[in-house]
Order: structure tokens, then C-alpha cells, then sequence
């Protein structure tokens, strides 16, 4: 078990689980994911936020940014400006899924909870 959190997030992956491997939270709210869920949200928030730093040196002043990405079953909204930038998730309830949910994380907390994604999604791969 890997467990992450830090002030206003969370995750806890259990790989030996056999449906849900991974819990996310924030204050006030936790879902359950499955594996390939867990998988396509990862690939959803590191491509917003590799996004997003290539963009912010561009932005003037109190300059707002938003970005979209969608990929099935996810949609990531980035609103943000040169310091820093919220993060709100959609899970489709449309097609394999039977549910859904929207997840947030506000701009204090976004960096640490994909900083911690990356470390995790990188140490499946060493």
C-alpha cells in the first residue's frame, strides 16, 4: 500500500485490491477508483500541469487561464494564473462507467497533489 497526503488531499493506492486499487480525497469528500480510471486520470492531471507550466511564464500580471482536457472517462478544468491554479475533475457517468463524480482541489492544493501523482505514477515505472 502507498499512502500521500498532505493538507487538503489524499491517495492510497492498494494494488492487491481487487476492484478499487485507489482512493483520492479532499476536504470533505473521497472516491474510490479502479485501475484503469486511476491510470486515464493521472494522464489527464500531468498533461494539464505540464500545460499549464509551459503557459504560465506567458501570463501578465493577475492574467486567468483556463484549460480543458477531455479523455474518456475524464474531463480536467484548470483555471489558474502565473501563481498557481485550481483543478476540477469529472468523472462521465456515459458509456463503461455505471457513476460519476466531480472532484476539486483548489490552487493551494493542486501542486502537491499532482506532485504526488507524478512521483507515484513514476515509481510504477522504475
Amino acid at each position: 500500500m502507498i499512502k500521500k497526503e498532505g493538507p487538503g488531499w489524499r491517495i492510497i493506492r492498494d494494488t492487491s485490491r481487487d476492484t478499487f486499487t485507489t482512493l483520492i480525497g479532499g476536504n470533505n469528500w473521497a472516491i474510490e477508483l479502479n485501475q484503469s480510471e486511476w491510470e486515464s486520470l493521472v494522464g489527464v492531471v500531468l498533461d494539464l500541469s505540464d500545460q499549464y507550466r509551459d503557459v504560465k511564464v506567458q501570463l501578465m500580471g493577475n492574467e486567468d487561464i483556463t484549460m480543458e482536457l477531455e479523455r474518456f472517462p475524464w474531463l480536467g478544468i484548470l483555471n489558474g494564473d502565473q501563481y498557481g491554479w485550481n483543478l476540477k475533475l469529472i468523472l462521465s457517468n456515459s458509456g463503461s462507467s455505471t457513476r460519476g463524480v466531480e472532484i476539486f482541489w483548489s490552487k493551494n492544493v493542486t501542486e502537491s497533489v499532482t506532485n504526488a501523482m507524478r512521483s507515484m505514477w513514476d515509481s510504477c515505472f522504475l
